[in-house]
C-alpha cells in the first residue's frame, strides 16, 4: 500500500510511472525549478526545445483567445430589444471582417443573440398577452355579475 502521508503522493507515484523522472528538466523565470511532467526529452512542453514552434503558436492562439475575450468583455450591453440586437449583431459581423473578433466568437455570440431573440419575442407576447386579458377581465366580471344575479333574484 503506498504511503498516502507524503506530500504530492499521486504525482509522486504517476511520474514514477511516466518513466521515472520527476519533472521537467528546465528552471522557472523565478530561478525554481519547473514542476510540470516532462515529455520524452526530459522537458515539459512549455520548456522543450524541440517544440519551440508549437510553444510560439500555442501562445499566440492563447493570447488571441484572452484579447477577443476581452474586446467582448468591453462590450457588455443591453440586448433587450429588436433594435439593440441589430445593432449589436451589426457591430459583431464588423469586427470579425476587420479581423478584431475570431470566427469562432463571433458564431457563439451570433447563437446567444438568437436565444435573446427567442426571449425577448416570448417577453413581448407574455406582456401583450397580459394586457389582453387585463382588458378583458372587467368586461368578463361584468358579464358573469350580471348572470350570477339575474338567477338569484
Amino acid at each position: 500500500m503506498p504511503d498516502r502521508t507524503s506530500r504530492g503522493g499521486v504525482a509522486d507515484r504517476s511520474a514514477a510511472v511516466a518513466g521515472g523522472k520527476r519533472a521537467c528538466l528546465a528552471e522557472t523565470k523565478q530561478g525554481g525549478a519547473c514542476r510540470a511532467f516532462p515529455l520524452d526529452d526530459g522537458y515539459c512542453f512549455i520548456h522543450s526545445p524541440n517544440r519551440t514552434a508549437e510553444v510560439r503558436q500555442a501562445r499566440r492562439k492563447g493570447a488571441q483567445a484572452a484579447g477577443q475575450r476581452r474586446v467582448s468583455e468591453g462590450r457588455r450591453k443591453k440586448l433587450d430589444s429588436a433594435s439593440d440586437l441589430i445593432r449589436f449583431t451589426a457591430g459583431v459581423v464588423q469586427d470579425v471582417l476587420s479581423g478584431a473578433v475570431g470566427p469562432d466568437v463571433a458564431r457563439a455570440c451570433l447563437y446567444g443573440i438568437s436565444i435573446q431573440r427567442q426571449l425577448i419575442e416570448a417577453s413581448d407576447l407574455e406582456r401583450r398577452l397580459v394586457a389582453l386579458e387585463q382588458q378583458r377581465l372587467p368586461a368578463h366580471q361584468q358579464h358573469q355579475q350580471g348572470r350570477s344575479t339575474s338567477w338569484r333574484q
